[in-house]
């Protein structure tokens, strides 16, 4: 059956109907062709112009891997300097955004075997910069090779040595510093040890002469039976000074009483008189 004319109705049928991507083992590499199932995949294989294809590639198979493997490794490239840059990305994650084109180099006809390989021999060659995560993928991250990168790099190093340095320079002046600052300390604290010291030898001869002075009494000695303490309960009424008259003898003569009898004491004293 002739294939449909560019433009027609039949050829955007088929256009439409091969939109996406297909299954890898109906795919043609050497013919470029993707067919959509069992039967159209092995029609292919049996037309005449694949069979004059893979003369053509059976003449110098290893040219043909070559071909296929630079073209492979190009758009891989390519796509990863302008996709993602410098940043680290998951090789399998990648990969799938690789074979998004439909008419990409499929890794099936290059000369390594697998995605793992591949990225392997990027960072052999110093083409990407591959490590291994915590969880064991591969991360890659294209490497820009330019002079002027290489520069920019070199001068980014240089940066951090004389960054380094400085800080090493600053902790060494630290250190130093809580040397002396220790080293003063132990200083002070000895003299002030000292002073003490020597305050308490000053103070210390007299009390070493009262000592001497004082007798010494044996602590072992039996101690004198000390006088028992007589306790009365009793109240004594307090002496009364003589030409006195007590409270109660006061309290007794009534004040009349005691103007009369002084009238007649001086009555008596003026008969004496005369």
């Amino acid at each position: 059956m002739p294939r449909a004319e560019v433009g027609s109705t039949k050829h955007l049928a088929n256009k439409m109907k091969s939109k996406g991507l297909q299954r890898l083992r109906w795919y043609c590499q050497a013919c470029g062709k993707q067919c959509r199932d069992a039967n159209g995949f092995k029609c292919h294989v049996q037309s005449e112009s694949h069979v004059r294809q893979m003369q053509i590639v059976g003449e110098d198979p290893k040219k043909a891997i070559e071909g296929f493997s630079r073209e492979f490794h190009h758009d891989f490239i390519q796509l990863l300097r302008t996709s993602h840059g410098e940043k680290l990305v998951d090789a399998n994650h990648f990969y799938q955004e690789y074979i998004r084109n439909k008419e990409h180099v499929h890794m099936n006809a290059t000369k390594w075997p697998s995605l793992t390989e591949y990225v392997k021999y990027l960072g052999r060659e110093g083409i990407c910069t591959v490590k291994e995560s915590d969880k064991g993928a591969l991360m890659i991250a294209w490497r820009d090779l330019s002079p002027e990168a290489v520069r920019r790099r070199e001068a980014v190093k240089e940066a951090e040595m004389r960054e380094a340095k400085n800080e090493a320079g600053e902790d060494k002046m630290l250190k130093k510093m809580a040397a002396r600052a220790k080293l003063e300390a132990e200083a002070k604290v000895k003299a002030a040890e000292a002073k003490k010291s020597e305050e308490k030898s000053s103070a210390s001869p007299p009390s070493e002469e009262k000592n001497e002075e004082a007798p010494k009494v044996d602590e072992d000695a039996p101690k004198p039976d000390a006088a028992p303490v007589k306790l009365s309960f009793g109240l004594k009424p307090k002496a009364v000074p003589a030409g006195r008259a007590g409270l109660s003898e006061m309290k007794s003569t009534s004040i009349f009483k005691r103007a009369r009898m002084e009238n007649e004491e001086d009555k008596v004293a003026k008969k004496l008189k005369m």
